[in-house]
């Protein structure tokens, strides 16, 4: 017989198996310690070298010559403007201001009206692999498949700048990845995630994600490493989001939604929100934290004037130290805009893009008074947010917009009211 004792163990242990117990509720975050555009690179090592992604390699550097040469710029000026410094010539202090006028006519600011420069045309990306997702649930549509397989993946932003020399390399290797991570963990801004949920904490279908700015910064060891269970706190008023999301053996999928975080940025007037229209975001958790990728479509022309109007860093020095050409990247933003279409015209207005980041265990908490964004104003930052304005509203009414000048120069801004006043024919831009 069994023993009385012994029996209402065992009674015990059965109701607990028909009644198990409730999940207690749980929370995990994380700060993110590397972020950069999801650019799949095709080849072996390097930047530069040829892959599957860029058959010929990263963009050429630009020939000055021929990239400045317009109907009324003549030979002789361009050979005055290019002379080597060795052999008497005044570099970049005379290249910068000739780049950034190309247009139609010689006083245009090609970087605000790209639009009234040729398209020299673009090296895009001709692979086939891309990370990203399908956004619009179309396998037929956006051209890539993922490395593990999925068809349909829209990521057109991938395809028109893929090539790009300061783009391009193994993950966070590349040029500006590089510079924007050491910038961030160095105190630039910082990007932090929590989860919460009632199940198993790696399968859990009602678990709720959370990225947001912050306005501590990472703490770093001796080796420069993201020192992890560090405490951060949240700001909900800008750069974040709230999403559904479930999590099946370690690997999160959010709904798809609008995603507002933290800009890809490596210097203070590139900082702000990033929009992802019909957003989506997966992750997987690793013990050291976890991997992830974003994506969604994002305003080709928001993304056009974040990356070339920054003070002190503007277009001229994109195009001169980071062998960029910026008129033949924002034509490439445009052919391969995929999304959100302007209910007027039916031109998409955003291109679908991802980009990937992984994150180090912290301690993500609600401080008892609502934050706001910290981002103090960069000296002589206000030129990048007026040129940017002028670019939006260049090209939404098609008038040629003005040359920034600064108000220390005293130069009255006159918008120049036709198209044609010069008597000359501008590029066509349909």
């Amino acid at each position: 017989m069994v023993p009385l004792q012994k029996r209402f163990l065992i009674a015990a242990a059965l109701a607990m198996a028909a009644n198990p117990v409730a999940a207690a509720p749980w929370v995990r975050g994380f700060v993110v310690d590397n972020y950069e555009p999801a650019f799949h690179y095709g080849g072996r090592s390097g930047t530069e070298e040829p892959g599957s992604d860029c058959p010929k390699g990263t963009i050429p550097i630009l020939d000055y010559k021929t990239v400045l040469k317009t109907s009324w710029r003549t030979d002789a000026e361009i050979a005055k403007i290019t002379l080597p410094v060795s052999a008497g010539g005044a570099g970049e202090r005379v290249i910068s201001p000739a780049m950034q006028h190309r247009g139609f006519r010689r006083v245009i600011d090609t970087y605000v009206n790209p639009f009234r420069a040729r398209d020299a045309g673009m090296q895009q990306v001709t692979g086939k692999i891309a990370e990203g997702f399908n956004l619009d649930g179309n396998a037929h549509t956006g051209g890539f498949t993922s490395p593990t397989g999925e068809r349909g993946i829209d990521n057109a932003f991938y395809r028109a700048w893929g090539c790009i020399m300061s783009y391009r390399g193994t993950p966070w290797h590349a040029y500006l990845s590089q510079r924007a991570n050491d910038k961030m963990l160095d105190g630039l801004y910082t990007m932090v995630i929590r989860l919460s949920g009632n199940a198993d904490p790696m399968n859990d279908d009602n678990v709720t994600f959370e990225v947001a700015y912050s306005p501590d910064h990472v703490v770093k060891d001796p080796m420069g490493n993201v020192v992890r269970d560090v405490s951060f706190r949240i700001v909900k008023t800008e750069q974040y989001t709230k999403l559904r999301a479930r999590i099946h053996n370690g690997v999160l999928e959010t709904e798809q939604a609008d995603v507002r975080l933290p800009e890809f940025s490596w210097g203070e007037t590139r900082r702000g929100e990033a929009l992802f229209r019909k957003g989506r975001i997966r992750l997987a958790l690793n013990k050291n934290g976890l991997s992830g990728l974003v994506g969604g479509y994002r305003d080709w022309r928001e993304v056009y004037g974040r990356d070339t109007f920054n003070v002190p860093s503007g277009g001229a020095t994109r195009e001169t130290y980071y062998h960029e050409n910026q008129i033949s990247m924002y034509y490439a933003l445009k052919r391969n805009a995929d999304g959100i279409p302007d209910p007027r015209t039916g031109r998409n207005t955003a291109i679908s893009s991802a980009y990937r980041f992984t994150a180090r265990p912290a301690f993500v908490v609600d401080p008892p008074v609502a934050l706001a964004v910290d981002e103090p104003p960069y000296p002589g930052g206000e030129r990048s947010v007026i040129e940017r304005q002028r670019f939006l509203h260049a090209i939404t009414t098609r008038a040629i917009a003005p040359e920034y000048r600064s108000p220390k120069r005293g130069a009255a801004q006159q918008t120049v009211a036709s198209d044609d006043a010069s008597g000359e024919t501008p590029p066509q831009t349909n």
